[in-house]
């Protein structure tokens, strides 16, 4: 086979770089021993580096602190929206009813986000059973709230059962895509000291 220029166009990434097999440096290099324009573009790559980039000294405690807020943000707004979101199964005038599930909701919006933002750190979710029942119970509350609210307003006496049975599964996916959840597979899967 005949080591064309084109060849040698695609294997320049690998030689560059220096990780070509001795077989694949010796075809380039007796390539460029021919082609002057080419060496001339190896040269000039070859000579080419990236200017240095300056990492803060206190970019890793920067990155500590603002961990340590967003997971501090995360409990607030999770026991802010656990209180306001069931409150409509203690207040008994409907319009407050209606008003604590509203600023639940906006609790529980801001406790989205806030483990969106968790995601950037990397911090993987408990791998335990108990953080996943947590979050289906809590589904499970929440949606008996709405589903009282609903029932009041609309008389439908099947919201009671209808809306919880949605959030369930609604926030056991939620958790799972925001990783604050594991899923059943990687419940399932072994723990080991090599990776996951």
């Amino acid at each position: 086979m005949q080591v064309t220029k084109d060849i040698v166009r695609d294997l320049l990434p690998v030689y560059l770089a220096g990780e070509a097999s001795a077989d694949t440096r010796a075809a380039v290099e007796a390539h460029l021993a021919e082609d002057a324009k080419l060496r001339e573009i190896v040269e000039a790559a070859g000579s080419y580096s990236l200017p240095p980039v300056e990492v803060p000294a206190s970019l890793e405690m920067q990155s500590l602190e603002r961990t340590r807020r967003l997971l501090g943000r995360k409990n607030f707004w999770l026991g802010f929206a656990l209180v306001f979101s069931s409150a409509p199964l203690l207040l008994r005038p409907l319009w407050l009813a209606d008003l604590g599930m509203l600023i639940g909701l906006g609790g529980w919006a801001a406790f989205l986000v806030t483990c969106s933002k968790l995601n950037a750190t990397g911090l993987e979710a408990p791998r335990r059973r108990t953080t996943r029942f947590l979050w289906a119970a809590v589904s499970w509350l929440v949606g008996l709230a709405a589903g009282y609210v609903v029932q009041q307003q609309t008389s439908w006496h099947g919201a009671v059962y209808f809306i919880p049975a949605v959030t369930f599964p609604l926030a056991l996916w939620i958790g799972e895509k925001l990783h604050q959840i594991s899923t059943p597979e990687e419940l399932s899967r072994p723990t080991t000291l090599f990776g996951k």
